[in-house]
């Protein structure tokens, strides 16, 4: 089942009247435009399809081949892993399926409305395709993911090594 776009939110270039004022504010928050000039923001929120879901329903699922990103602007999304332990949750400002969009890689974990909400989905071609054509910005795009996915990257690191320690005399010495 496709979720349907929000009813008088087509956006046309140039022109964010569809999209109500108080989801473009937190559009404009979200890691991935930050450092960006405000018209680069608005053309990459006009990117964006833009949809309502009701609780229970997956933006993303584990295993699926769409690399589309997600922002999402109003409600909360769980994460949930490959065996089903939830991750953390989402809530507006955040951006799901950056993994995907950076590796075109299946999905890597579920993302389960929390309730109703409402997010921006940007075709991962057409994202590219803007980042390939607006270079600076999507240096810094890029330069953004890279920060994000490597905090990620750190805190599992530790979270690791946290664990190791702590079963450091339940596992066989190699």
């Amino acid at each position: 089942m496709t979720p349907a776009p929000l009813k008088g939110h087509a956006l046309r270039v140039g022109d964010l009247s569809g999209l109500e004022a108080k989801h473009y504010e937190v559009f404009k928050k979200n890691y991935l435009v930050s450092g960006l000039p405000d018209e680069a923001v608005r053309e990459i929120a006009e990117l964006g399809e833009y949809r309502q879901e009701k609780e229970g329903r997956h933006l993303i699922t584990l295993g699926s081949k769409s690399s589309d990103l997600f922002v999402i602007l109003e409600g909360k999304v769980s994460i949930i892993s490959q065996s089903g332990e939830r991750l953390g949750v989402i809530g507006p400002g955040s951006v799901l399926g950056e993994v995907a969009l950076v590796d075109a890689q299946p999905r890597s974990a579920t993302g389960i409305c929390e309730g109703d909400v409402c997010c921006a989905q940007l075709p991962a071609n057409t994202l590219r395709s803007y980042m390939a054509k607006n270079q600076n910005h999507g240096f810094l795009m890029l330069s953004n993911l890279a920060r994000v996915l490597s905090g990620r990257l750190r805190n599992t690191n530790v979270a690791m090594e946290d664990l190791k320690a702590k079963h450091q005399g339940h596992w066989p010495k190699k």
